[in-house]
């Protein structure tokens, strides 16, 4: 509600600009009242959601690690490796039998548990790694400038 509010604000502010003449335009009150509810509404929204919304809000780990631990996009871990073909068939096996990638991974026999730990690793995927090497990638120095 408060985004509607806000765009037809902005037409309104819009439709004032185009129809006053250069600095004596007598739809200033009307832009500014608008610019300033869309101000007001926007930081009250914000307040609410903080308070109402976000304070007191714990994540429930358990549901969490399950659902990284199903997800499919882990895969992508492993085709660097075992090469698209297999980490492809890894992930529908996965889906059309309801498992999680390592017991699909395990069950078609196409990587060993411990590779597959090694591999998948949800906490190193959300920063830049290669997978085949299992280290974390060299740190570049900045490129010297010349002048």
């Amino acid at each position: 509600m408060i985004a509607v509010q806000v765009m037809a604000n902005d037409v309104a502010v819009g439709f004032g600009g185009a129809g006053g003449y250069l600095e004596m335009n007598v739809y200033k009150p009307v832009m500014i009242a608008n610019i300033t509810q869309s101000i007001r509404i926007m930081s009250d929204g914000c307040t609410n959601f903080r308070k109402f919304l976000v304070e007191g809000t714990k994540p429930n780990q358990k549901k969490i690690h399950e659902y990284v631990e199903r997800s499919l996009m882990l895969v992508t871990a492993l085709a660097p490796v075992i090469g698209y073909d297999k980490a492809s068939k890894i992930a529908h096996y996965a889906v059309d039998n309801d498992l999680t990638l390592k017991a699909a991974a395990l069950e078609l026999k196409m990587i060993d548990e411990a590779e597959f730990d090694r591999l998948v690793d949800p906490s190193r995927m959300v920063r830049p790694y290669v997978a085949e090497g299992g280290h974390e990638p060299v740190k570049r120095k900045a490129a010297s400038r010349s002048k």
